[in-house]
């Protein structure tokens, strides 16, 4: 009777413990699922969802707003400066970022590029530094790599989606532009989630969200997205729209130069 108390108190006493630890969780993550957890926390305010306007040409003052779109965007700068896709802000007459935090900005526009389908937008972090976005090297990734998407599918805000780097170099039509050496993958890509950012398990920027390919107009599991260097060849260029007027004119001086050159030889 004894060794049977003996057992009982170990017992109550062994639940008491268990229970003195709540709330504890029934089960452990796996690996995989801790490092998921863990590069969406770190992830998620650097991706901003973006709501657009426009108006419809034949009325004037555009006081009614014809149609409104939305998309996705990531924190290049903490200063403010953001890239989207050309596609998410075209046509469109305001442009509503709204941070991680529910905080409520108003872009602008600063400048785009069809051809490459990307666009840098400004807002005012108002004394409040945004968090840029860790920039990764796309030349490096390979096919079955694991990458997580996240942005705003459908409007619904700081969504994730995982899956792996199917294939690169793609080239789709998108549009009318073909854009080339994409990144394919399968995690879920939605329309919304066009300008989002696509990371790897490092939590570092390997692509920007961009197109997808399905006859039905959502998810089928083949997504691509512009690779992270590309957004590094061509946003300064973007953001600095002066230092590109000023190449133009010295090229049109030196054009210049070399026609009076000429002409005053003959």
């Amino acid at each position: 009777m004894k060794i049977k108390s003996a057992r009982t108190v170990i017992a109550i006493l062994v639940m008491a413990w268990h229970l003195a630890g709540l709330p504890h969780r029934a089960y452990s993550l796996t690996a995989n699922e801790e490092n998921t957890i863990r590069v969406y926390e770190t992830v998620a305010p650097s991706v901003v969802n973006i709501t657009t306007s426009a108006c419809d040409p034949e009325f004037f003052f555009c006081s009614i707003p014809a149609e409104s779109g939305s998309g996705s965007g990531i924190i290049l700068e903490e200063e403010g400066i953001i890239v989207t896709n050309h596609h998410v802000v075209a046509r469109a007459e305001s442009i509503q970022v709204t941070l991680s935090d529910g905080r409520q900005k108003k872009g602008q526009l600063v400048a785009s590029s069809v051809e490459d389908d990307m666009a840098i937008l400004r807002i005012d972090p108002k004394g409040s530094p945004l968090k840029a976005i860790v920039l990764g090297d796309s030349e490096q990734i390979e096919v079955g790599e694991k990458v997580m998407a996240i942005g705003n599918p459908f409007g619904l805000g700081q969504t994730l989606s995982t899956g792996v780097v199917s294939m690169t170099g793609r080239s789709i039509r998108n549009g009318g532009i073909v854009l080339r050496d994409l990144i394919q993958i399968s995690a879920a890509i939605n329309p919304g989630n066009s300008g989002g950012a696509l990371v790897n398990s490092k939590g570092e920027l390997v692509g920007m969200n961009t197109a997808i390919l399905s006859p039905t107009g959502a998810n089928v599991g083949i997504g691509f997205a512009i690779p992270v260097n590309r957004i590094k060849t061509v946003a300064p260029g973007l953001m600095n729209q002066w230092g590109r007027w000023v190449g133009w004119i010295l090229a049109g001086l030196l054009v210049y130069w070399i026609f009076r050159r000429v002409y005053r030889v003959r």
